[in-house]
């Protein structure tokens, strides 16, 4: 009897990075017989990003449950530093950080999670300079001490789309899929609906390569 493969979770905000990690979990045949858990964190802090990236994640993880027939279950928590904008604390905290927190917990949870998928691109690390990489050291920090008190062997991060720059990223994905993710840092509402802002230094990232389509 073959031996079951160890369960991937998947850490999927709706953006550009994740959903290539997500569509390369999904399609890459290297993926195709590990369980995989994509789980997403509704972070609610003062850029107001959660109900935008909400509704990209339900659009999307839609399309790959209809257009594909790779099984995965989807769960998901909420941190919240609403709180914390009287003190004007800047940017409390990392996004990356709170991923790391909770994957711990995650994998604390579900022993058979034994790696953790998560979105850094070519372009991060070739442009991100030390103080990326010093943040990535950080937020691995914090995923190993939250596993610190577990004795059994400790998941691994895994970046499935490392190789491959934002743009790169942004050319792989399907198109119904590319123009439901998200990527603003600080979105505005118009009733029901979200657009970018089309200032923040993530929407002008974007336009450098996909000015077309924006």
């Amino acid at each position: 009897m073959e031996e079951k493969k160890p369960t991937i979770l998947c850490m999927f905000s709706g953006g550009i990075d994740s959903t290539g990690v997500l569509h390369q979990l999904i399609t890459d045949e290297k993926y195709k017989d590990h369980p995989l858990i994509v789980h997403h964190i509704h972070i609610f802090n003062r850029e107001n990003r959660a109900r935008a990236e909400a509704m990209a994640v339900k659009t999307i993880l839609s399309y790959y449950k209809e257009n594909t027939e790779r099984p995965f279950l989807v769960t998901e928590s909420t941190f919240n530093t609403t709180g914390f904008a009287p003190l004007k604390a800047n940017r409390f905290p990392f996004d990356m950080d709170v991923c790391a927190f909770m994957a711990g917990n995650i994998c604390t949870a579900r022993k058979d999670v034994k790696s953790v998928a998560m979105g850094r691109t070519k372009t991060d690390v070739e442009s991100g300079g030390e103080n990326f990489m010093a943040r990535m050291k950080r937020a691995q920090a914090i995923f190993k001490s939250v596993l610190a008190l577990e004795k059994s062997e400790a998941p691994t991060y895994i970046f499935p789309v490392v190789e491959f720059t934002k743009q790169e990223v942004w050319e792989m994905l399907p198109a119904d899929v590319r123009k439901n993710t998200w990527w603003c840092r600080t979105p505005i509402y118009i009733g029901d609906k979200a657009q970018s802002c089309g200032k923040c230094h993530t929407c002008n990232d974007v336009k450098k390569f996909s000015s077309a389509e924006l």
